[in-house]
């Protein structure tokens, strides 16, 4: 029965006040409503919590009884926790701390019944003092704890037949209240299992009329699925049945079943199907109140009732209704028939065609009905349409007898001015007859519009001017057309047509004489821009003959066709080029500097030359004149002489204050000179090499003589070596190859500087290198078990003194680390660990222990392995015992560790497959009795 306290919801709609209201549930958390007065309190799923609460009082000077089912789930070794019923002060929802506390705990001033399935009795689940079996207990003032004065009552055994109760099967429940005696009884199972005699009401609820109740539960760690359904509450009223209601000669089922329900009665029996079922159907002839007397498993008899009605049924009247021309007044339907019968009419009124209403009543036991509104149609007045006038025409007056001879009036008055909608009313007593609209249009003058006539040149013949304009009204032109002079021009429209005289004037041009800027003179050759196509006084046209650079030429522009314009003439001028001249230039050196070459040649022409200037090679140089200039480009040659480079022998390094010979002051190729700067044997330096002058085109050089620095030896030592170590050797040569001695042989008892010196001719620098010698140090180590006897999780803390502080652990031959705790030790075997100091310059501490455990599972069947089942952790105690449980709470058999253990046999019968329950009795390292309880497996 290894599991985590879960919480039990149960939603009740019920009442304890006198009038057996229904009750208002209040859900909180996980719980879920099934209908039907069942619950889910709990799914079956990890770390669910809920509740409901009541807003209902209860006044416990007032008898009651609740009868229901509960299912505690099918998980026992790995099931939840159990339910509790709820007794508290205020209405107010509320969740307790869950766990041990199954979702009551610290909800004070409160009553409350739990059904536990769970033993917390060690520290990490809380010591409640609970028993191995499933329980019962009443308890108050939201304290799980059995061991104090909050526990009334229990805890017993919840079941008379088992300790176990999450067996996946529904478990009947009663709770009794007597307040003549202050006695609460609770039963499982049909069977009496715990009672109080206790004024609750002044101890808890200090006298309060008005108590609270809820169910409350949770899941943590391990899970269940709890439900509960309710049979029978004494103070709710039709918690099954509700009243109904049928018409006559029709029938109705109801269903008055129950959870625990047997036997079924029914009274009276009339109309009654079959008096003896729990769903028979009901056909009374008048109303009729029918009870229904039930009998459960554990014998207690549950009474309900329902009101079941019987209406007539009856087809309702109402006055005719008078037929109405279209469009006329509809007053409402009324909604209550001639006999009182009240319902709604469909569709909604409609005056303007002929329909039929039907009557829907409210009471489904009367009959609808429908009824018919005649709408006759209108009928129109006829007119002949009157032909639109020009605004001001007159109008004849309109007639006052339709074409369908229907007598009237016309408003408004008659109008020449506007387009106007005119309305006809008929005279009265016509009949259903309409009005009628006829619109007079009046069409307002036409200003005739014609395409505007392009100015012309003076001259230029003039096309007729069109007789009808583009809006289609014909009339004449005056005065004559004249092609000399600008003119106003009247069209004047014919006879007939609804228009008013218009003008149109067309402008006679002077001819004008094209005006263009002067040409600057050019080069010949150069580039001439095409002359612009457009004078400046905006007179387009060409020019002839075509475009000359390489001699003066006069011009011709011709305007274009339809330039009220002259033609007009322009001279361009063309020169000849000049060729500039340049004094030659004095062959020179490589690298010697360069004079600027002049921009200006000696006639006075301008320009630039290109390339650059180059001292390092014979060059030509292209002069070109500056832009404007009338002149060609010309060429200048410059030769430029190499150098002769001064040739000496190659200088090997040297190391630091090496003698250096002097530097030959005449070159291998005879050039004489001097170097600089003076020699230098500590450093690399590079030396120049200056030719004396007089000897032509001739040019420095440089050597450079390398000072090699020299290498430091580096080796693969250890810092320190333990007292007494013989496997240190210094090596005579370095990592990087350089040769020599040390100072010092090895020394392993004290610390020592070692000098290492380099032969000769290496260029090599000495090193030293210290090593320390450290002590050895003998170690001391404590091991401590903090983990409880028997916990699936063994652990233990080695501790070591003696040394450096700096400490690695080894456990059981394992891998050594610097952690000195160790978990999830197992088995009764002889423990090893062992403490050594980090640099290793220590005596390895040894220490053994043991832990107590305990076998999981055992195989009985004969092979020689694990056949048999016991403790051997205790073997050692002369006095302990074990006691061996099945899944219900029966002993089984009672052992010694030091005997041989468990066969898997119960009076010679071999016991199936399961889970097994123990209870061991032994003494703590302290001396002090011990008890420890849990299960094992049995496999076959």
């Amino acid at each position: 029965m290894k599991k985590i306290k879960y919480l039990i919801l149960v939603i009740l709609t019920i009442s304890f006040s006198i009038g057996y209201a229904q009750l208002n549930a209040a859900v909180v958390g996980n719980a879920i409503d099934q209908g039907g007065n069942c619950y889910i309190i709990t799914q079956d799923l990890l770390n669910q919590a809920g509740g409901v609460w009541y807003d209902n009082a209860i006044d416990f000077d007032n008898d009651f009884t609740i009868n229901y089912q509960n299912n505690f789930g099918s998980k026992d070794g790995t099931g939840a926790d159990g339910m509790a019923l709820v007794f508290k002060r205020d209405p107010t929802p509320q969740l307790g701390n869950a766990g041990g506390g199954m979702g009551y705990q610290g909800i004070s001033e409160s009553l409350i019944i739990e059904f536990d399935t769970y033993q917390n009795n060690i520290p990490s689940e809380g010591l409640l003092d609970d028993p191995f079996f499933d329980h019962i207990a009443i308890m108050r003032n939201g304290n799980p704890f059995h061991n104090s004065a909050d526990n009334l009552a229990g805890p017993v055994q919840a079941s008379n037949g088992s300790i176990n109760i999450e067996d996946g099967l529904t478990h009947e429940i009663k709770i009794e209240w007597i307040a003549s005696t202050t006695t609460l009884n609770v039963y499982f199972d049909c069977v009496l299992r715990l009672s109080i005699n206790q004024n609750v009401k002044n101890t808890i609820f200090s006298g309060d009329d008005t108590v609270f109740f809820g169910f409350v539960g949770s899941t943590g760690g391990l899970s269940n699925l709890h439900q509960v359904c309710f049979n029978s509450i004494s103070f709710v009223d039709n918690l099954q049945l509700q009243d109904e209601t049928i018409c006559e000669n029709d029938d109705v089922q109801v269903d008055a079943t129950i959870p625990s329900g047997v036997t079924y009665s029914w009274s009276p029996t009339n109309g009654v199907s079959n008096p003896n079922i729990a769903n028979p159907l009901f056909s009374p002839n008048s109303t009729t109140t029918y009870t229904v007397t039930i009998g459960d498993v554990c014998g207690d008899t549950t009474v309900d009732d329902f009101i079941l009605t019987v209406l007539p049924v009856e087809t309702p009247t109402f006055n005719v209704v008078s037929q109405i021309c279209e469009g006329g007044s509809l007053t409402s339907l009324p909604t209550t028939s001639l006999e009182g019968i009240t319902g709604t009419w469909s569709p909604a009124l409609n005056n303007t065609q002929t329909t039929t209403y039907t009557f829907t009543p409210d009471d489904s036991c009367s009959n609808s009905i429908t009824t018919d509104i005649v709408v006759i149609p209108l009928t129109v007045p006829t007119f002949n349409a009157v032909t639109p006038i020009c605004q001001g025409e007159t109008l004849a007056t309109l007639p006052t007898t339709s074409n369908n001879g229907i007598i009237g009036t016309w408003s408004p008055a008659l109008n020449n001015m506007a387009t106007t909608v005119y309305t006809f009313m008929p005279d009265t007593g016509q009949g259903c007859v309409d009005t009628a609209t006829l619109q007079i249009d009046v069409i307002a003058p036409i200003t005739p519009s014609f395409d505007t006539v392009t100015p012309i040149c003076e001259g230029d013949t003039l096309a007729a001017l069109p007789t009808i304009s583009n809006d289609g009204i014909t009339g004449t032109w005056s005065p004559a057309l004249d092609n000399m002079t600008t003119t106003t021009y009247t069209f004047t429209p014919n006879v007939g047509e609804c228009a008013i005289p218009t003008t149109l004037d067309i402008i006679v041009n002077a001819p004008i004489l094209p005006i263009f800027n002067a040409v600057d003179s050019i080069c010949e050759g150069d580039t001439l821009a095409p002359l612009p196509t457009t004078s400046t006084n905006g007179i387009t046209g060409t020019w002839s003959p075509a475009l000359d650079n390489t001699t003066t030429t006069t011009y011709t522009f011709t305007p274009n066709a339809g330039e009220c314009a002259i033609t007009t003439t322009l001279d361009i001028v063309v020169d000849i080029p000049i060729l500039p001249i340049f004094d030659a230039i004095n062959p020179v050196c490589e690298g010697e500097t360069l004079a600027p070459l002049p921009t200006t040649s000696n006639n006075g022409i301008a320009g630039t030359w290109s390339p650059s200037l180059n001292n390092t090679a014979t060059t030509t140089y292209t002069f070109t004149p500056n832009a404007g200039e009338c002149a060609s480009n010309t060429d200048l040659t410059i030769t430029v002489i190499p150098n002769s480079i001064p040739e000496f022998d190659v200088v090997n390094p040297i190391c630091p204050g090496e003698v250096l010979q002097d530097l030959p002051l005449v070159s291998n190729n005879g050039i004489t000179g001097a170097w600089s700067p003076a020699l230098d044997n500590q450093n690399t330096t590079e030396y120049t090499f200056t030719p004396d002058s007089g000897q032509g085109c001739v040019a420095s050089s440089s050597l450079v003589i390398e000072v090699l620095q020299p290498t430091i030896p580096s080796f693969s030592l250890p810092d320190f070596i333990c007292q007494g170590d013989t496997d240190l050797i210094l090596p005579n040569v370095s990592n990087e190859g350089i040769t020599g001695n040390w100072s010092e042989p090895i020394n392993n008892q004290t610390t020592t500087i070692y000098v290492f010196t380099p032969d000769p001719n290496q260029c090599a620098s000495m090193v030293e290198k210290e090593i320390e010698v450290l002590p050895v140090n003998e170690l001391e180590l404590s091991v401590e078990l903090i983990s409880e006897p028997f916990s699936d999780n063994q652990i233990v803390v080695a501790t070591a003194t003696g040394g450096d502080g700096m400490y690695e652990y080894q456990l059981d031959n394992g891998i050594w680390t610097t952690q000195n705790t160790f978990s999830n030790i197992r088995g009764c075997d002889e423990h090893v660990i062992r403490a050594r100091q980090i640099n290793n310059c220590s005596i390895d501490a040894i220490e053994i222990f043991r832990v107590l455990d305990y076998p999981k599972f055992f195989t009985p069947n004969g092979d020689g392995f694990n056949d048999l089942w016991n403790i051997e952790c205790l073997s050692n105690q002369v006095a302990a015992r074990i006691y061996i449980f099945d899944r219900f709470g029966k002993l089984l058999k009672t052992i010694s560790p030091r005997g041989m253990g468990w066969n898997g046999t119960y009076n010679g019968a071999l016991m199936p497959t399961s889970d097994y329950w123990f209870r061991v009795d032994y003494l703590g390292n302290d001396g002090s009795l011990r008890t420890f309880t849990s299960h094992f497996t049995l496999k076959r």
